[in-house]
C-alpha cells in the first residue's frame, strides 16, 4: 500500500474575512503556487511552451515511417489498384456525335451515295473551288468582280481624257479642297488649348473615396445645383409677375372702355354724339383711326435717330474687336515669356493638356461653338454616402461611354453641335380631281 502524500498544514476554515489580518490569512492560494511552479519547470526545460511558436513544437512529416511500412506491407495488391492496372485491348468508345443527318451511317444492305462526307450539302472539292472563287485565287470565275485596295482621292485632281470626240464640251471644274480640311480642330476652350480625349478622373469621384475628396465633389456639386434651383425659380417669378401685370393691364383697359361707352351712352341720351361714334357712322367700323401724315421734320428727325443708333453699334465693334486684339497681344507675349523661361530652365515642354486635370464640365468654354445647337451639360457623378461601396466587386457602373465621348469630341472641336431633329418636315402633297371620266361634248 502506497503512503499517503502529506501535504502542509492548511487552515481552510474562514470564520471571519472582515479585517485585511484574517483576509491575508485565510486565502487559498494554492492553485497560483502550483501555477508559478509549473512555469519555474517550463524555464529551466527550455521556455514557456505556450509564448514559443508551432514551428518550434510540432514538426510535419513529409517522408513516413520505413518501420511501419514494413509492419504493415502485405503482398496482395488492393483491388481498386488492380481495377485501374487493367488495359483493354479493344479501342475506346468514339464520343462523336452520330446522328440521321449523317448521310454516311446506313443499314449496312444500302451502301451511302457518296463516299465522303458534305459539309451543310456541299462537297469538299466545290467548296475549295468557291473558296478560291471568293478569295480572288488562280481558279476564278469569270462574272467575279476583282477587288483591289481603295486608293482614290476624292479631292485629287480628275484624270482629264483629251479625246477630239468630245472637245466641243465644256471641261468639268475640278473639285475643290476645302480649307479647314488641312486644319486641326479647333478647341472650345476659352484659353484656346487643347482638351484631352480622357480627363483625368477626380480622386472624390473614386469608389471608395476619402471623406475630405469625397465631401469636396458634393460641396461643389450641390452648389451648382442650388445657384441653378434657384436661378429657375427666379424665372417663374418673373413669368407670374409679368402675367399679373398683362391681366391688370387688360383690367383697366376693359374698364376704361366700360366707362368710355357708358359717357357715350349718356351724351347719346342728351342729344350728343361722340366722334367715335359719328366716325362709325360714317365709315361704318368701330374705333378705326386713319394714320396721320409725318411731317419733313418728322421724317428727319427718324433718319437722324436711325443714323446715331447705326454710329453707336459700329463703335462699339470696333471698341471690342480692339480689345479682342489688345488681349491677344498680351497672351502671345505671356506664352513667348513662359517659353523663354521654360528654355532657360532646360525643362521638358509641358502638354497643353495638363492644365485640364478633371472632367470636362469644368473646363471654361468660349462662347462661340461650332455648330447651331448647345453643347450638352456634362452628367451629374456624384454618389451619396449610402451608395460608397467598399469594394470594387460591388460598384455598379453609371453613365454612358457613348455620351461622354460623343461629348469630348465636340468641347474638341472634331463634331458640330447639333440639335436633333425628332420629327422630319413631310413633303406637301396637294391633291387634285381628275376630270378624265367627264365627257364635256355637247350631245
Amino acid at each position: 500500500m502506497a503512503d499517503p502524500i502529506v501535504l502542509p498544514p492548511q487552515q481552510h476554515s474562514q470564520p471571519s474575512r472582515k479585517g485585511k489580518k484574517a483576509w491575508r490569512k485565510n486565502v487559498n492560494v494554492t492553485e497560483v503556487e502550483s501555477g508559478l511552479e509549473e512555469v519555474r519547470e517550463e524555464i529551466i526545460k527550455g521556455g514557456i511552451i505556450s509564448e514559443k511558436p508551432s514551428s518550434e513544437l510540432f514538426a510535419t512529416d513529409l517522408i513516413g515511417s520505413t518501420t511501419i511500412k514494413q509492419k504493415f506491407k502485405t503482398a496482395k495488391l488492393l483491388k481498386a489498384d488492380e481495377i485501374l492496372a487493367r488495359r483493354s485491348t479493344l479501342p475506346s468508345v468514339d464520343n462523336k456525335k452520330r446522328g440521321p443527318s449523317n448521310p454516311n451511317i446506313t443499314d449496312g444492305v444500302i451502301e451511302p451515295s457518296s463516299k465522303r462526307h458534305k459539309k451543310n450539302g456541299v462537297s469538299p472539292k466545290e467548296l475549295e473551288r468557291l473558296r478560291k472563287i471568293a478569295y480572288g485565287g488562280d481558279t476564278t470565275h469569270k462574272d467575279v468582280v476583282q477587288t483591289t485596295d481603295a486608293d482614290y482621292d476624292p479631292w485629287s485632281a480628275p484624270l482629264v481624257v483629251s479625246t477630239s470626240q468630245f472637245s466641243f464640251l465644256e471641261k468639268k471644274q475640278e473639285a475643290k479642297v476645302p480649307k479647314t480640311l488641312k486644319m486641326a480642330p479647333m478647341s472650345l476652350a476659352k484659353n484656346g488649348k487643347a482638351i484631352p480625349a480622357v480627363a483625368k478622373p477626380e480622386a472624390g469621384k473614386s469608389y471608395n473615396p476619402t471623406f475630405a475628396d469625397w465631401n469636396t465633389v458634393v460641396e461643389r456639386e450641390t452648389a451648382i445645383a442650388v445657384s441653378l434651383e434657384e436661378k429657375r425659380l427666379d424665372d417663374v417669378r418673373k413669368e407670374e409677375e409679368l402675367q399679373e401685370r398683362i391681366r391688370k393691364a387688360q383690367e383697366e383697359e376693359e374698364k376704361q372702355n366700360e366707362s368710355a361707352w357708358e359717357s357715350e351712352w349718356e351724351s347719346e341720351w342728351e342729344g350728343i354724339v361722340s366722334e367715335r361714334e359719328e366716325e362709325s357712322k360714317n365709315d361704318g367700323l368701330v374705333g378705326k383711326k386713319l394714320p396721320k401724315r409725318k411731317t419733313q421734320a418728322e421724317r428727319n428727325k427718324i433718319k437722324r435717330r436711325k443714323v446715331e443708333e447705326q454710329r453707336k453699334v459700329q463703335e462699339e465693334k470696333i471698341r471690342k474687336r480692339e480689345g479682342q486684339v489688345g488681349e491677344a497681344k498680351a497672351l502671345l507675349k505671356a506664352f513667348r515669356a513662359r517659353e523663354k523661361a521654360r528654355a532657360e530652365k532646360g525643362a521638358l515642354p509641358e502638354s497643353d493638356t495638363d492644365d485640364f486635370s478633371v472632367a470636362g464640365e469644368e473646363i471654361e468654354l468660349r462662347r462661340r461653338r461650332l455648330g447651331k445647337g448647345a453643347i450638352p451639360d456634362a452628367p451629374l457623378e456624384v454618389v451619396l454616402a449610402d451608395e460608397l461601396q467598399e469594394s470594387l466587386r460591388l460598384l455598379k457602373p453609371e453613365g454612358n461611354l457613348l455620351k461622354d465621348r460623343f461629348r469630348s469630341m465636340m468641347l474638341r472641336g472634331k463634331v458640330e453641335s447639333r440639335t436633333p431633329i425628332w420629327q422630319h418636315k413631310k413633303a406637301k402633297v396637294t391633291a387634285t380631281e381628275k376630270w378624265s371620266y367627264k365627257d364635256w361634248k355637247l350631245k
